[in-house]
């Protein structure tokens, strides 16, 4: 029973860091930096034919497709991957929760 309290626990723990690695405020900097010419400053979709943030199922999408999304480009938008960091994906899709 002990073993499974100590496993319990360090699976917990574990769990918490990923939660608390992702970081809002650098998400906001990416996403100010990289995406709201496009995306707008609150995700309304400046471009022709872009979906609001607001008014579209894509942020229902789980954290993995956003990044794959982000990462590899989808559509018009073009693939980030090598010019943004794994950490700096994590973060702008934590960023972008925040329009829901």
């Amino acid at each position: 029973m002990k073993m499974l309290v100590i496993s319990v626990f360090i699976v917990l723990q574990m769990s918490a860091q990923v939660v608390l690695s992702n970081d809002v405020f650098k998400g906001r900097e990416v996403y100010v930096r990289d995406c709201v010419l496009c995306h707008g400053s609150s995700g309304e979709g400046r471009l022709p034919g872009l979906q609001s943030f607001n008014e579209s199922q894509v942020l229902y999408r789980t954290d993995e497709a956003l990044k794959k999304i982000v990462r590899d480009g989808k559509g018009v938008m073009p693939s980030f991957n090598g010019l943004l960091s794994d950490d700096d994906i994590r973060n702008v899709v934590t960023y972008l929760r925040t329009f829901l």
